[in-house]
């Protein structure tokens, strides 16, 4: 699969913000609940939950909102220093009216999946548009844009905020307002596969909290240097090694955190690195439970010494 990786981008200032052009597309779920908390921001927020006028309608609680930034918004500072890092959502400009951009947002609600029909995207996710934009031809021309002139989307890498930025091509002019009924947004296997990415990074993720909880000051922290940086060489080593499935992910994190990369050296730790790197007539979580039960007896022998 060919992905695109989006250009890196600066976002507007508070002075562009300004003009009255752009909108922020916030996450029902990452700021549940989303309506309450904008009336706490703001007297008379401009905004419209997506989930209205659609089968989720019910579902308004959770709903994405589109919400139109003014002049002096007060919504914009909280949102570059804290909901930028943290998956609030994403920033667009357009020169459309917040009902016809929501429009266009409705109906990327739901998408067609290859082999299970209808999906619900979780479009406010700033990592679903990316993997989604990435995985387009032409990210500047794709369909994704609608009526959008310009988006921003923050996204946390190495714990540091990205902007990742698409502009429309200069010649490409938008399709207007959509016109219901309209085709569904199909996703393609290009599509899938990045979007794939979003479960490896939210898995890795959880075994850095894993390695940060129970091995902070063991050896595989030190040699990486971050929990995430760790997390990731085990799911690499797991995989090299030809283990599968979350268990054994977990089962490695616990090797590799009480030992480090001694773990597979066959002069410092031989029965280890046998069972590890070694295949044998046992299915392979047989031989990793093998090798976790002597990686915890070779710490027990060095607690004790």
């Amino acid at each position: 699969m060919t992905v695109t990786t989006l250009p890196v981008g600066t976002p507007p200032s508070q002075v562009a913000i300004d003009n009255g052009t752009h909108y922020l597309l916030l996450d029902g779920i990452a700021l549940e609940p989303l309506e309450r908390w904008l009336y706490q921001q703001l007297d008379t927020p401009r905004h419209e939950p997506l989930y209205l006028h659609t089968p989720l309608a019910e579902c308004r609680n959770l709903s994405p909102c589109l919400v139109a930034l003014e002049a002096d918004t007060p919504l914009w500072k909280p949102f570059m220093e804290q909901g930028a890092a943290v998956g609030w959502g994403w920033l667009m400009a357009s020169e459309a009216s917040l009902p016809e951009v929501a429009e266009h947002l409705r109906w990327l609600l739901f998408v067609e999946h290859p082999g299970q029909g209808e999906k619900i995207l979780r479009v406010a996710s700033p990592r679903v548009m990316q993997c989604l934009l990435e995985a387009e031809p032409e990210p500047s021309q794709s369909p994704l844009l609608g009526v959008i002139e310009a988006l921003w989307l923050p996204t946390t890498e190495d714990g540091n905020v990205t902007w990742r930025y698409v502009a429309r091509a200069p010649n490409d002019s938008h399709p207007g307002a959509p016109t219901p009924p309209r085709k569904r947004f199909n996703l393609q296997p290009a599509h899938l596969e990045s979007l794939s990415r979003i479960a490896r990074q939210q898995f890795a993720g959880e075994l850095a909290q894993h390695l940060e909880t129970y091995f902070a000051n063991g050896p595989l922290l030190r040699e990486c240097g971050t929990a995430l940086a760790s997390a990731r060489q085990v799911i690499n080593i797991t995989r090299h090694l030809g283990f599968e499935g979350r268990r054994a992910h977990y089962y490695m994190a616990n090797i590799l955190g009480t030992h480090g990369q001694a773990a597979l050296d066959q002069q410092r730790m031989p029965e280890l690195a046998r069972l590890l790197n070694q295949t044998d007539n046992r299915p392979p979580m047989a031989r990793l439970k093998a090798a976790l039960a002597e990686a915890q007896r070779l710490a027990s022998r060095e607690n004790s010494a």
